[in-house]
């Protein structure tokens, strides 16, 4: 954001309530994921549950959106700092999956991508949390 000489000065540089639609977000994600597992025990196979098993998705893409739309709402620094987060929970996904990979091959038990996804959005959603935490 561009402070132009003369006008008032805006102090906020994240939008309020920040930590409170991340938070949202990814209980959201958490929940949808435990409907989604259980929905295979309880729901016949079929259209529905097939619909059902989808959820996730949407709560991955209200996550998304939700990190979009602090992209968008912050200033230069801290976009660079959540594109910083972007990186490290990529790295952390990539060295978690490699490294179980090696580990199954030894005859550790095979692990769902479940975990590995759910495992990347948690790293993700708490280090937007520590950026914005951190620039206010």
């Amino acid at each position: 954001m561009l402070d132009l000489p003369g006008a008032p000065l805006n102090n906020s540089t994240v939008p309020p309530n920040v930590t409170r639609h991340v938070a949202f977000s990814q209980w959201t994600y958490w929940c949808s994921l435990a409907v989604s597992a259980l929905s295979v025990r309880y729901i016949p196979a079929g259209n529905i549950q097939t619909a059902v098993l989808l959820i996730p998705v949407l709560a991955a893409i209200l996550s998304i959106s939700v990190a979009y739309w602090i992209y968008e709402a912050c200033d230069e620094f801290i976009r660079i700092q959540l594109l910083k987060s972007v990186a490290v929970t990529a790295i952390i996904v990539a060295v978690g999956t490699l490294g179980y990979f090696f580990l199954e091959l030894t005859g550790f038990p095979r692990v769902s991508m479940l975990w590995v996804n759910l495992v990347g959005w948690s790293a993700f959603n708490l280090q937007v949390i520590l950026v914005v935490r951190r620039s206010r």
